[in-house]
């Protein structure tokens, strides 16, 4: 059988394939996308203190919950005050106990100014501090929303906010207003509701605006940011350009249905190609598909894992590893099918049991050229786990250039030496 003909039915015994995978997505999605994390805020470790940036709104006479991110060395020892207020207006009650919390109360309306503090570290270091502003008005609702949450890319977590007022609150309107470059921006569900529920997609921060009308078409807003923090040793993530499918909302932006794929090679040596069982990819390891990878270690802490494989464009594609047992893991990215698109930019963000990314790539421009054995593949870096955690990554490159080549080179050898 010729070349030509093998990649032409295998790409069709593919986009069967993939049609398959498609709708299994969907029934994990109906029946468990919706269900809570049980991870803790205090599982998330914040470094510096931060104020939110939003005004806190309150009414005279009601105690309203303050929050504030603080170090974890810092709970406990934080200093809460009242630095301003309305002229003649009585000092509120602050009730707080040096953690990352405080209880507001005013009787006259204005603003007011709540300023936090931190001791510096060790002796002599200098203090920190950061302040927030709360709004006390007789008239109109107040919106109440929890200043953050910490879930996982890909892991619901349920915002329970809420409201009050003078009058009966008739709507509540969740909405997305900020997120990570590399995310599809998916929307809160519901998202006419004070409750709701919400699945970041990639690691990063988000920030969801709650806006509450009364029955006197006044309105109030609050925001509550979602950490979504991953949790394994190794997490690869891959988006193409425009990421997300967001080209609805850019103007311009060529919509399309192109398909890139992420791979992630354990041990890479030339007796260790792409599209083996040491190559985690589409086909093998796609856990909406059911397909799993034994690597290493027995038990699957150490085992790859693909949780979506995005087949009509820009992503984002994952591949995750709990705990790292190789030596070295070589990270591709190849452009399976265009489905009549053009180029693609494509983009690699790399994290290393950590909150914070430790490399990122791209965009690099990747062709598609007739087949999947011809087009781009392209050879992004090597990442060399360390003990007792974090990682190294060596990127990969021609002089300057990326290393690119075609899919049919690089199920002939994995590429250049690992380090």
């Amino acid at each position: 059988m010729s070349l030509s003909l093998q990649s032409s039915l295998f790409s069709r015994a593919r986009a069967a394939l993939r049609g398959a995978v498609v709708g299994a997505l969907v029934t994990v999605c109906v029946a468990s996308c919706g269900s809570r994390t049980g991870l803790a805020d205090e599982s998330y470790v914040i470094d510096t203190l931060a104020c939110q940036a939003t005004p806190f709104r309150a009414r005279p006479g009601l105690a309203l919950p303050l929050s504030a991110a603080l170090p974890r060395a810092a709970v406990g020892r934080a200093r809460w005050e009242v630095t301003a207020r309305p002229d003649g207006a009585p000092p509120p009650t602050l009730t707080h106990d040096g953690g990352k919390t405080a209880s507001f109360l005013a009787t006259v309306e204005g603003t007011y100014e709540v300023r936090v503090t931190i001791p510096g570290e060790g002796d002599g270091g200098a203090e920190a501090s950061c302040a927030m502003r709360v709004i006390v008005r007789a008239m109109g609702p107040v919106a109440l929303c929890p200043a953050e949450v910490t879930t996982a890319p890909l892991r619901a977590v349920t915002i329970t906010a809420s409201a009050q007022g003078d009058r009966p609150i008739t709507t509540f309107q969740w909405a997305l207003e900020t997120a990570p470059a590399t995310s599809g921006r998916p929307a809160p569900r519901p998202d006419d509701r004070a409750v709701t529920s919400y699945t970041p997609d990639t690691a990063g921060d988000y920030a969801l605006r709650l806006i509450v009308t009364d029955a006197a078409g006044m309105v109030d807003a609050c925001v509550t940011v979602v950490h979504a923090v991953p949790r394994e040793g190794l997490r690869v993530e891959l988006v193409w350009d425009p990421p997300g499918r967001t080209c609805p909302r850019e103007d311009g932006a060529a919509c399309d249905s192109s398909d890139v794929d992420l791979h992630l090679l354990r041990e890479p040596g030339a007796a260790m190609p792409w599209r083996s069982d040491d190559d985690c990819h589409w086909f093998n390891c796609n856990r909406s598909a059911g397909r799993a990878l034994e690597w290493g270690l027995a038990g699957a802490l150490d085992n790859p894992r693909l949780d979506i494989d995005d087949v009509t464009g820009h992503g984002p594609e994952n591949v995750n590893v709990d705990r790292p047992s190789a030596r070295a893991y070589r990270v591709g990215v190849h452009y399976f099918d265009a489905h009549g698109a053009a180029s693609q930019s494509a983009s690699v963000v790399i994290y290393c049991g950590s909150p914070t990314p430790v490399a990122r790539f791209g965009p690099v421009t990747l062709s598609y050229r007739g087949s999947a054995d011809a087009s781009d593949f392209w050879l992004v870096a090597d990442v060399l786990p360390q003990s007792p955690g974090g990682c190294a990554v060596r990127p990969i490159t021609r002089g300057t250039e990326p290393w690119i080549m075609s899919y049919f080179e690089a199920q002939r050898g994995a590429g250049p030496a690992a380090p």
